[in-house]
């Protein structure tokens, strides 16, 4: 199979074809890798090996991995050491020009070394819902009591003048 101008300035192929950012989880259809820019201690994606852009575009045979990589993902998650995991990001070779200002917050929560108490899944699918890479990505962020101060609207607060609403 040949690959696209496209496929080669993707960073998830890049990543697909083991150029950056060591995987924690694969199956037939997905790999995951962890955040390099986390929002809260184990912030990972979910990538689809082939290059394509929207969760409508899966296969059947994706779709059938789908679940079974979000499970996976969420298990390493609960498994590994963030405090560990952090410290060492810190210091990978490919990351050595990129800003670590996200890491190094992530490093100071109060909860780090916690299991998550929830999380939210979510994928921007497309440009206009904030998708910067145009290759699938599936977010997995664990969610932590306390890490924001009204988790209320969860999703819903992507719109923030819709989020809040009368609920009958």
């Amino acid at each position: 199979m040949s690959t696209t101008s496209e496929q080669r300035a993707c960073y998830f192929c890049r990543v697909a074809n083991g150029e950056t950012d060591p995987w924690i989880f694969d199956n037939r259809s997905f790999f995951g890798i962890f955040d390099a820019y986390p929002a809260n201690p184990g912030h990972a994606l979910v990538i689809p090996k082939r290059h394509l852009a929207s969760l409508f575009d899966l296969n059947d045979a994706e779709q059938a991995d789908y679940f079974d990589a979000l499970r996976g993902v969420k298990h390493v998650i609960e498994t590994t050491n963030m405090v560990d995991l952090y410290q060492e990001m810190r210091n990978r070779d490919y990351l050595r020009e990129r800003p670590k200002d996200q890491i190094e917050a992530v490093l100071q929560l109060d909860f780090i070394d916690r299991k998550p108490d929830a999380y939210t899944i979510g994928n921007n699918d497309g440009r206009a819902a904030g998708r910067s890479i145009d290759h699938l990505h599936v977010i997995i962020l664990p969610r932590y009591q306390g890490d924001v101060s009204d988790p209320r609207g969860g999703i819903r607060n992507v719109i923030p003048s819709r989020a809040d609403y009368q609920r009958r």
